[in-house]
C-alpha cells in the first residue's frame, strides 16, 4: 500500500500521544488489562518500536485496546483524559478505515 508509511507515522504519533497521557502521576490502570502503569508504558513502547521497524503485527491488538471499553479508554476515563482519548481514538479509527491492510 502506497500510504502505509504515512499511516504508520500517524499511528506512531497517536501512540506517543496516548503514552504521554499514560505516563502521568494520576494514571489509573485498574480497569484495564495492564497490572500497572509500567506494563502499559512498556506495551506502548514495544508497539511504537515495531511500527517504526515496519512491523504491523500489533494492529489487531491495537484495534482491541483502542475500541470502546478497551483498555485505553478505561485508563483515559479513570485518569481524567477521556475526552482527549475520544479524539485520539477517532483518528485511530480513521487510519484503520483508510488503511485496512496497513502492514501485514
Amino acid at each position: 500500500m502506497k500510504n502505509s508509511h504515512l499511516e504508520c507515522t500517524v499511528l506512531i504519533e497517536l501512540l506517543l500521544k496516548v503514552r504521554s497521557y499514560v505516563d502521568s502521576p494520576n494514571t489509573d490502570v485498574s480497569w484495564s488489562r495492564f497490572k500497572d502503569v509500567d506494563e502499559a508504558l512498556g506495551y506502548l513502547d514495544a508497539c511504537i518500536e515495531r511500527l517504526r521497524q515496519g512491523n504491523g503485527s500489533d494492529i489487531g491488538d491495537l484495534k482491541i485496546i483502542f475500541a470502546p471499553t478497551g483498555s485505553l479508554q478505561e485508563i483515559s476515563i479513570s485518569s481524567g483524559w477521556g475526552n482527549e482519548f475520544i479524539e485520539i481514538s477517532n483518528r485511530f479509527d480513521d487510519v484503520m478505515a483508510n488503511g485496512r491492510k496497513l502492514i501485514e
